[in-house]
């Protein structure tokens, strides 16, 4: 990858860093994966195998496992949700954004933008995405690469010149969107059905991240961040007091194997990890 240090491949490796998270704030990371956020106080992933990743879940403080468009968690319960490469993979983002603005306060939402989608299209990925004057202007793929003629042209492997260009200058090829309250959106086909992604192979991971980074650098300042993390004693999380419900969102009961919703009449594994996967009826 030429270009590897350059200056913008720099600052780029070391932006989640500079996230305006406050000291006080609890964070929630959303689709954790095996490099959780160091600011993250609690981690959501949706699957333990590692055919959905490189690497093993790193479950280091308090995980759960669920849908990201069906949180187990109670209206505002985090200050700050952070959500990296997880929108581009979701064939319903009305859901998950909605879910987002539910459980969360003000939040981080990094995905590759639809340029990047056209000029290196990844199966994995369901939707392109801009951020036009700070709303996402969201778009479904009819298909894992819908652009017959550019999608086919591999341009960012095959000319020296775009692939230079390309990946010295990852800010152009990523949407960072911040948000406060409210998340701006618009999809702009809500009628197309997208669930031909249900097909695509599980183990093809998504490596969009590491392709853009520093990853010597990247790997020292993870490992400060960490440091720095665990130096200010990480809270201790009450996580059965942020749960609730993924369907009704009404309080749980819990005992020592389960998570029991009495309205729905359903409940959750609570060990090894609390799994909100799946439920049993009682």
């Amino acid at each position: 990858m030429p270009g590897k240090y350059s200056l913008n491949l720099i600052k780029w490796s070391l932006r989640k860093a500079v996230l305006p998270i406050s000291d006080d704030a609890l964070v929630l990371d959303v689709g954790s994966g095996s490099n959780p956020h160091p600011s993250a106080d609690v981690l959501l992933e949706k699957f333990v195998d590692i055919t959905h990743r490189y690497s093993p879940l790193v479950a280091d403080r308090p995980t759960v496992l669920a849908d990201a468009c069906k949180m187990p968690f109670k209206a505002k319960a985090f200050d700050y949700v952070i959500a990296f490469d997880v929108l581009e993979h979701i064939n319903t983002p009305e859901l998950f954004l909605n879910e987002l603005q539910r459980i969360g306060k003000a939040g981080y939402i990094e995905t590759p933008n639809a340029v990047f989608e056209r000029l290196v299209p990844y199966d994995v990925h369901v939707l392109e995405i801009m951020d036009v004057n700070g709303e996402l202007i969201i778009h479904k793929k009819a298909s894992a690469k819908p652009d017959v003629y550019l999608n086919s042209l591999d341009i960012v492997k095959k000319i020296p010149a775009w692939n230079k260009f390309f990946y010295n200058n990852p800010a152009l090829f990523h949407v960072r969107y911040f948000w406060e309250n409210e998340i701006k959106y618009k999809v702009t086909n809500p009628e197309l059905n997208a669930d031909w992604i249900n097909n695509i192979a599980v183990n093809q991971s998504d490596v969009i991240s590491e392709e853009f980074e520093a990853n010597d650098l990247r790997s020292t300042g993870l490992k400060l961040l960490r440091k720095y993390a665990k130096s200010k004693k990480r809270r201790k999380v009450n996580l059965s007091a942020l749960l609730a419900c993924p369907e009704c969102h009404s309080d749980l009961a819990e005992d020592e194997n389960y998570f029991t919703c009495s309205k729905c009449r359903v409940r959750y594994s609570r060990t090894p990890i609390p799994d909100f996967n799946e439920s049993e009826k009682f």
